[in-house]
């Protein structure tokens, strides 16, 4: 077993990253993911499927599938860059202290006066649209960077 482990590991990985990329686009079209500069993640995660699924199975198409999967990585960073800016914008409501012209304090008011937040106070929610996780678009960057590690790795049969 260990023999064949160690003659096929990065034909498995290569497999798992078909699946973590696959696993991906679904998810971010479940979502809704598609408007904006928010298209750039399901289509980064489509380019990586195909990628590492032709690069596994085309050994000619290695050195392409190599490109596209460092590309999809970038595509990661691209995103990570963008979720914090939106995470960012988003608390920064917060952060507001009203005072008026006797220097009494006023509880901050999100988006003009009178709006209410649909998430309650410190939820991370704004008019019922929660924030971006930080972090998470580097999964397609760690997938990208994995793929293209492991089929240079590869053998050539």
């Amino acid at each position: 077993m260990r023999e064949m482990l160690q003659k096929r590991f990065p034909d498995l990985v290569v497999l798992f990253v078909v699946l973590g990329c696959f696993a991906t686009l679904a998810e971010l079209l479940l979502m809704g993911h598609t408007e904006g500069i928010q298209l750039l993640a399901p289509v980064a995660a489509g380019l990586g499927t195909l990628a590492a699924g032709l690069g596994l199975l085309l050994p000619l198409s290695e050195p392409l599938a190599v490109g596209v999967l460092l590309l999809v990585s970038l595509a990661g960073l691209v995103g990570t860059a963008e979720h914090w800016a939106e995470s960012l914008s988003a608390s920064r409501p917060a952060m507001v202290q009203l005072v008026d012209e006797e220097g009494e304090a006023y509880p901050a008011l999100p988006q003009g006066e009178g709006a209410t937040q649909e998430g309650g106070e410190g939820s991370g929610q704004e008019g019922g649209e929660a924030t971006p996780p930080p972090l998470a678009p580097l999964s397609l960057s760690g997938l990208g960077f994995l793929g293209a590690l492991a089929l240079l790795a590869r053998r050539p049969s």
